[in-house]
């Protein structure tokens, strides 16, 4: 009997083998998907962090520019001669009696009305007058979404 469990052991064992190391292979891919899976899910979790991280980062640079503005404008009265210059031209705009001649100004330098630095120009006053640096992103934020290329 001892020769029949031989051949038996004989037979079986390589099938034993297979099938072991089949079921080894299956143990260490399904860990391996897991691995990858967790990984995958905490590299989405840093890009949000990072994200996260970034935006309240540019909430307080925002709000540092806005209160260095306002700080330096108690310093110069450069500022507003610029704010007045520009503020009556853009006001010009609206008096009847001097829209032919802002047009005409603005045809001799070769634009069909006022051109995108103007409007950039009263943006930017309303940014520094105010420290409105979130106005200044949300206004050339939505800007960029109807396709244009301005620049934040």
């Amino acid at each position: 009997m001892s020769w029949l469990t031989s051949l038996f052991s004989f037979i079986s064992a390589p099938i034993a083998d297979l099938s072991g190391s089949y079921r080894e292979r299956k143990r260490i891919a399904a860990e391996m998907a897991a691995s990858i899976a967790t990984a995958e899910g905490n590299l989405k979790l840093a890009k949000l962090d990072a994200e996260a991280k970034r935006l309240a980062n540019q909430e307080g640079n925002d709000a540092d520019y806005d209160l260095q503005v306002l700080k330096n404008r108690r310093e110069s009265i450069m500022d507003e001669i610029i704010i007045t210059v520009f503020l009556g031209l853009f006001i010009a705009h609206f008096v009847p009696q001097l829209q032919p001649y802002m047009a005409d100004g603005w045809q001799a330098m070769g634009y069909k009305g006022a051109p995108w630095y103007f409007e950039f120009v009263i943006v930017g006053i309303a940014v520094s007058t105010l420290g409105l640096m979130r106005l200044f992103r949300a206004f050339w934020g939505s800007k960029n979404t109807k396709g244009s290329s301005h620049p934040l």
